[in-house]
């Protein structure tokens, strides 16, 4: 039989919820980009989904422009 999750610990398949207010993005990118963003993340102490969310967030600020 399988065991049930205690109440306010279930996980999803890929691991644990979200954060409340968050939700998870799913993005398509170069093997070779997410490997050097994971060792720069690493190195500046911080993780993917915060250097995504501040870009993204420049981004419709209009402080982070996309190259033509």
């Amino acid at each position: 039989m399988a065991r049930k999750a205690e109440p306010g610990k279930s996980k999803g398949r890929s691991g644990p919820r979200a954060p409340a207010g968050k939700r998870p993005l799913t993005a398509i990118i170069d093997e070779t980009v997410i490997e050097e963003a994971k060792i720069k993340a690493i190195r500046d102490k911080t993780n993917l989904s915060r250097v995504v969310e501040e870009l993204l967030q420049g981004w419709l600020d209009g402080t982070y422009k996309l190259k033509q």
